[in-house]
């Protein structure tokens, strides 16, 4: 019934009234002359019903026979619609140019998701794949998926496991990070432990290796902290990886200086420029600018994304000038970056007592400052172990 109906909209039908005559005469001619009459209604003496064209210009011939008086009240179909609106052709060629965007739309990918990713960034997972041709615009037909897998894959070392699954216009890329394992033990080389700045030495464990210093002794920086050497009861000796928390007091001190005049950029002039994105499609509307802060907006229906947005480019101009800083903005300034330099020195470490200083002189200022901390001086020194066969002697460097 439906294939019907189709078959009817596309090549059109017409309803027609047939009134006076005989109505069973003429229902009977239709029929032996294999006219179609659908949706056949009698009011009184007027017969209602629809036909194909064809039949219609056959059914006239019927009609005069039975005394009948045909007259069409509504076409129906695409064949008249088409006939009404021959002569606007920008409502047909309109009319095509939406077939064939939705045709040509549906092979195409809109939009690419990747997820189980943790320490790779998306970005850099697209642009692998875009290389290989999956990007927003791509054919969905032409994509081999598992040769697709296999390049990515190696051009992806932090990526163990990568699938894409291609579902209508949406591109999933399901990937699977390699697995951080501990590192191997690198200590099967001899090493000692020795002191990596002055200090006074409040901890002390050693956890491989033999104690070569004790608790509140002193110690300058390159002293021999844990050995690597290891005594057996038998006064024999075994060459190991010198491991250990070595905690000490230390002094350390630091200094900055900055003019309290020079150079600097300011912003004098913005501008802004929109570009259309459709598919792989940049339409700039208006000048377009290079570089500067792009932000990308695109276009939802009903939680999809479509393959439509447009992107907003900001840029700024800068100009060089002198900047001059006041006694206290410079002292301010000074300190800041005196602070924000200290923070990853000291990371890790506690600081029990500081003494800050600052200076300011013949345009410049100064900050200095005198740390008092706690923190693990121990560092590993390779040992160079030299074994002489024939004498069965070994000497440690």
């Amino acid at each position: 019934m439906l294939l019907m109906k189709l078959i009817g909209f596309l090549l059109g039908y017409v309803s027609f009234s047939a009134s006076s005559g005989f109505p069973e005469r003429f229902i009977n001619l239709c029929r032996l002359n294999k006219i179609p009459l659908n949706n056949l209604r009698c009011s009184g003496s007027v017969l209602t019903a629809q036909t194909d064209c064809n039949s219609y210009k056959r059914i006239r011939s019927v009609a005069k026979k039975s005394g009948m008086k045909v007259r069409i009240t509504a076409k129906h179909g695409l064949y008249f619609f088409l006939r009404k609106h021959s002569r606007r052709f920008g409502l047909i060629v309109g009319a095509c140019l939406c077939l064939f965007c939705v045709v040509f739309l549906s092979t195409r990918i809109w939009r690419i998701e990747v997820i189980g990713n943790d320490r790779v960034a998306s970005e850099e997972i697209t642009s692998v794949f875009a290389s290989l041709g999956v990007h927003e615009g791509a054919r969905s037909a032409s994509i081999n998926a598992t040769a697709t897998e296999a390049a990515a894959l190696r051009k992806l070392p932090e990526i163990s496991w990568i699938n894409i699954n291609l579902s209508g216009c949406t591109a999933v890329i399901e990937v699977r990070e390699t697995v951080k394992r501990p590192l191997s033990e690198q200590g099967t080389s001899p090493s000692n432990l020795v002191a990596a700045r002055d200090g006074l030495i409040l901890i002390l464990r050693p956890f491989n290796g033999t104690a070569e210093a004790a608790v509140g002794s002193p110690v300058l920086k390159g002293d021999l902290l844990i050995s690597g050497i290891e005594e057996n009861k038998d006064l024999t000796a075994d060459f190991c990886k010198a491991e250990g928390y070595v905690v000490a007091q230390t002094k350390r001190s630091s200094e900055l200086s900055m003019k309290q005049s020079f150079k600097a950029m300011k912003k004098t002039e913005a501008k802004a420029s929109s570009t259309l994105n459709f598919l792989f499609f940049d339409i700039p509307l208006g000048r377009r600018i290079n570089g500067g802060f792009c932000e990308k907006t695109s276009l939802f229906i009903d939680g999809k994304v479509l393959p439509f947005g447009i992107s907003r480019t900001v840029g700024n101009t800068f100009s060089e000038f002198t900047c001059t800083l006041s006694d206290a903005d410079a002292l301010l300034l000074a300190s800041l970056r005196f602070s924000d330099a200290r923070l990853e020195e000291f990371r890790g470490k506690q600081i029990n007592e500081s003494r800050i200083k600052t200076s300011i002189k013949n345009g410049s200022v100064a900050v200095s400052g005198e740390f008092d901390c706690i923190e693990n001086i121990g560092t590993d020194s390779p040992m160079q172990i030299e074994n002489s066969l024939s004498e069965g002697i070994a000497s440690i460097r």
